[in-house]
């Protein structure tokens, strides 16, 4: 198996698809340099796209990111990251007013990474690592899509930070980020504070 052309074309066509791309993500080059999970539960995964209810995804998730080792990019124990969550249907997929609204932000993440080896072979099959032990700016708001508003797309972004984020933005708000422009949102917010996106995956909910 292809390890790097499964993660950057199964991610590329399935944000396309999902019109995350250029919805949330706004660069038509986007390659992302691994795979960034998350799950709420064993059984609440967060997969590309699927569907997940309200009341699962009400407790912050676990997240991890796993360092695709066929990259041309490399993370350096120094490196600080940031995890993001947002919506970009608030308060619907065609009503942008409250665009996009900001559900949780975690900066100068490190990534302790640990290695899985294959037997027959000195290079690491993957490095992961969970992405905690960082600086919440925003704490964790769970999904509250309202009613007969359609299927919410809650987008999960892990950047790489420039250096420590003691002179970040302050975000002001959580709908439009605090910009006041409807959909508006975390791009405008990563480029003021010169970000660098790695992964993205997102889910789906909706109150029916």
């Amino acid at each position: 198996m292809n390890y790097a052309i499964n993660v950057s074309q199964v991610a590329t066509e399935s944000l396309t698809t999902h019109s995350i791309i250029p919805d949330v993500v706004k660069s038509q080059d986007f390659k992302p340099w691994g795979l960034l999970a998350a799950e709420y539960s064993p059984s609440a995964p967060v997969a590309m796209g699927n569907t997940l209810s309200p009341e699962e995804t009400q407790i912050k998730p676990k997240v991890h990111f796993t360092l695709d080792p066929k990259s041309e990019f490399k993370v350096q124990d120094a490196d600080l990251f940031t995890l993001v969550i947002t919506d970009p249907d608030a308060p619907s997929r065609t009503e942008k007013k409250w665009s996009e609204y900001c559900h949780y932000v975690e900066t100068d993440i490190r990534l302790p990474f640990e290695y899985s080896h294959n037997t027959s072979s000195a290079v690491p099959d993957f490095v992961a690592s969970e992405l905690a032990s960082g600086k919440p700016l925003m704490d964790y708001v769970g999904p509250a899509p309202p009613q007969g508003t359609g299927k919410h797309r809650y987008v999960f972004l892990l950047y790489k930070q420039p250096g420590d984020s003691s002179n970040f933005t302050k975000i002001a708000d959580r709908p439009n980020w605090g910009f006041g422009i409807p959909a508006t949102g975390v791009d405008k917010w990563a480029t003021e504070n010169h970000l660098q996106l790695i992964a993205v995956n997102f889910f789906f909910a909706e109150n029916k």
